[in-house]
């Protein structure tokens, strides 16, 4: 049961943070932050190449999760397997042999 709300979390967290990465950077959230003003090099961290770096980690979490959400049902399936697999049942199959 937590293996799997943990797992859609993740999901939901991928999108969230995927989708923020790619808009903010271009917002005016980016150009009036304190930090980034008080920053030693002004030019880059206001340069369109730095913002379309973030923006393609934002592509790649959101990615990551679409590939998530892809698998679900096959992960949940494979941590079920995991669960029923625990370490004393393995131990009483081997005893037999």
């Amino acid at each position: 049961m937590w293996k799997r709300l943990f797992l859609l979390i993740f999901i939901l967290l991928s999108f969230e943070v995927g989708f923020f990465l790619i808009v903010v950077p271009w917002s005016n959230t980016w150009e009036d932050n304190f930090f980034i003003r008080s920053a030693p090099f002004p030019a880059f961290w206001f340069s369109p190449f730095l913002r379309g770096a973030v923006s393609g980690l934002g592509l790649v979490n959101i990615f990551m999760g679409l590939g998530e959400a892809w698998h679900f049902r096959e992960r949940l399936r494979q941590m079920k397997n995991e669960e029923n697999a625990t370490p004393q049942n393995q131990v009483q199959q081997e005893e037999p042999k």
